[in-house]
């Protein structure tokens, strides 16, 4: 594995960049992971999360040296803070499908509500786990925060499913490798070793497509022997229903290739029998079709003359955070794109700031934008047509896997080498602001019900609670760095803390 390839990522971004420096074991404990399963609610103008539980799985397969995502990619974020000292411990991006059916028409009519769940290390003590989502205007703001408390008696260690394990292609230990465990959906108990050739197939479509072949030794594969009482997937179209565990289906939001599930809980629930950090949920099915969502999850049907070709589509959504580099005027999912930004996706610009996209691959005289024609084959540039718009969104090279099914661009691949290298038990460079609490004031939990610990950088000063008329309700003072405040005859509702020249809002429930 090419040990610089993280670095030269970091500076095609002019990025200044350190190394991590979290100790695994002072924070964390060898073994384990901590899942906090959630409920998003609303519609196309907000949302709320519900919490719903905390379990503590049997493993975590993620790094122990690279605890602090480098990419700043995903609609998404969860943080942990260690409440003793607030300082940023881990911190990974994804997507979720709440995000895009915000988008529809349906978000305009009603609300929903979405299973989320986020597995991260399990901390030795207290620490909030943090979400984000990020705004139309391309920042994460933190809209929920819940305090782990270890010895808190319902933090569940139950394992709703228990099946075997099998091993399709293991290569080295969990913490160094990309692991990919594998979910089958649709597949009855007489039809399991039909999955098992599957998995066989998924992993050497993976050994012959590049830059995924020549790192196959860096990945394992293990999939979960979970059979559904029924055969085959939910076809809403066609009214055909079927008992399967996982709950996946076409026509998600109304566009037949696009299959999903909402049953976010059992995924992870199956999940949970072998280590992962990618999910990969195999339907069984020749239809043709699947959804990638950033370090969510990944899905395709096996039975499909274009699997191979989906399969490593969708992992690319699902692995790097690449978007989808073709036109699709109708997709609602164009409106998730705010052409005055860059957008967070590595292989999409608007070219307002492309210098810290891929403006280093471009050799001198290849004009931006590039013209769309046979002059520029295998050139890198910036061709207008991506994210699902036909203007004001460019993509790198005429033709990749997550245009057309042809290989990966040359910046896609440069992606998703440097993701499998942060996947290493290397460390890698990080960004200041990533490794670092954003803020000097942090009020957490949020919602919060009985106290509130608000962390400051500066000790000995006042904070205020005001109402959302702007009385004062509450003035406190601040005497150390973490501080815990009595809000309990608060009313329920929205406040603001203000404090050294700071505010920050929270819910009073």
């Amino acid at each position: 594995m090419k040990k610089t390839i993280v670095f030269l990522f970091a500076m095609a971004f002019s990025l200044v960049s350190r190394a991590q420096n979290i100790n695994f074991g002072q924070y964390f404990l060898d073994e384990g992971s901590l899942r906090m399963d959630v409920f998003q609610c609303g519609n196309f103008e907000g949302s709320h999360y519900v919490f719903e539980r905390f379990v503590i799985e049997p493993y975590f397969d993620g790094s122990k040296v690279n605890l602090i995502d480098p990419f700043n990619f995903g609609t998404n974020r969860v943080k942990v803070i260690d409440a003793q000292t607030n300082t940023l411990i881990y911190s990974r991006g994804y997507n979720t499908l709440f995000q895009e059916w915000q988008t529809t028409d349906e978000a305009r009519v009603l609300e929903r509500c979405y299973e989320e769940s986020v597995s991260v290390p399990l901390p030795r003590n207290e620490a909030y786990v943090i979400l984000e989502v990020r705004n139309f205007d391309g920042e994460f703001e933190e809209v929920f925060s819940k305090l782990y408390e270890p010895d808190e008696i319902f933090n569940t260690t139950e394992q709703r499913y228990v099946f075997p394990v099998y091993d399709v292609r293991v290569n080295g230990a969990p913490e160094s490798k990309v692991d990919i465990v594998i979910l089958p959906e649709g597949y009855t108990a007489e039809e399991m070793s039909q999955f098992q050739q599957d998995c066989q197939n998924l992993a050497d479509v993976f050994a012959q497509a590049e830059p995924f072949a020549s790192h196959i030794n860096d990945f394992n594969f293990r999939a979960v022997l979970a059979p559904s009482e029924e055969s085959g997937v939910d076809i809403p179209a066609y009214h055909f229903w079927v008992r399967t565990i996982l709950n996946a289906h076409f026509y998600t939001f109304y566009i037949d290739r696009y299959c999903t599930t909402r049953d976010y809980f059992s995924v992870k629930d199956v999940a949970a029998n072998a280590p992962y950090d990618q999910i990969y949920i195999l339907v069984n099915s020749s239809n043709y079709g699947g959804g990638g969502f950033y370090n969510f999850y990944s899905m395709s049907t096996a039975g499909n003359m274009s699997t191979s070709d989906v399969i490593v589509h969708e992992f690319g959504h699902a692995f790097a955070g690449l978007a989808d580099e073709y036109e699709e005027p109708d997709n609602p999912l164009a409106l998730l794109y705010n052409l005055n930004i860059e957008p967070w996706e590595p292989n999409i610009t608007t070219l307002v700031d492309f210098d810290s996209k891929w403006a280093d691959l471009v050799a001198p005289g290849t004009p931006i934008p590039t013209p769309n024609t046979n002059q520029y084959n295998n050139t890198v540039g910036a061709f207008e047509g991506g994210g699902y718009l036909e203007e004001g969104m460019y993509r790198p090279q005429r033709n990749c896997m997550m245009r057309n099914y042809a290989p990966f661009c040359a910046v896609c691949s440069r992606t998703i080498e440097a993701v499998i290298e942060a996947h290493s038990d290397t460390p890698v460079a990080v960004r200041p602001e990533l490794l670092e609490s954003e803020s000097v004031l942090r009020v957490c939990p949020n919602p919060a019900t009985d106290f509130i610990d608000v962390f400051v950088n500066q000790a000995d000063g006042q904070a205020e609670i005001l109402d959302m008329n702007g009385k004062v309700a509450m003035t406190v003072q601040l005497k150390n760095e973490v501080n815990r405040i009595d809000i309990s005859n608060l009313p329920k509702g929205m406040y603001v803390l203000r404090a050294n020249g700071e505010t920050r809002k929270f819910v009073k429930q």
